[in-house]
């Protein structure tokens, strides 16, 4: 597991491999009931991803998947970011790098604003998201939402 994955882009051909990532994902449905824990459910979440333009996947050298990135496109040149890492690659930057790269290719396809809707108590997925230049928007949920503004 010392391996440094590669960032890259994927697509809908790329769909068993994230679905392995997702297979075996824990905790599921923990991050505002994603990634879902039904089988049929998350593989459907997996395919109706994968056909959103940007989404990257961290990848070991052994061809495995342990970290996915995907933008949901909004109005105006936004987006909405989800973002999940495989529990035995946490806590080394990974989040960070997928998150950072995610962003450039925002940035690179004219994106104005990302944001993500983190629940409140996700201190984990808060503080990847302030790392990654992410402040608190103006919300009425009870969960918390995080934008960033893009520059060009």
């Amino acid at each position: 597991m010392n391996a440094v994955p590669q960032i890259r882009r994927i697509g809908h051909l790329q769909q068993d491999l994230l679905v392995g990532m997702y297979d075996e994902f824990d905790p599921l449905g923990a991050a505002l009931g994603l990634p879902p824990p039904k089988v049929e459910a998350r593989h459907a979440w997996v395919a109706a991803a994968l056909k959103h333009a940007l989404n990257l996947a961290a990848v070991t050298p052994a061809g495995e998947a342990v970290g996915h990135c995907f933008l949901v496109p909004g109005a105006q040149a936004s987006a909405e970011m989800a973002v999940f890492v495989h529990q035995l690659f946490r806590r080394r930057g990974l989040g960070t790098a997928l998150v950072n790269a995610t962003l450039e290719q925002a940035r690179e396809a004219g994106l104005r604003r990302v944001w993500a809707v983190t629940a409140s108590d996700n201190r984990a997925a808060l503080r990847l998201q302030f790392r990654c230049g992410f402040r608190p928007a103006e919300s009425v949920s009870p969960e918390t939402e995080m934008e960033i503004e893009l520059s060009h």
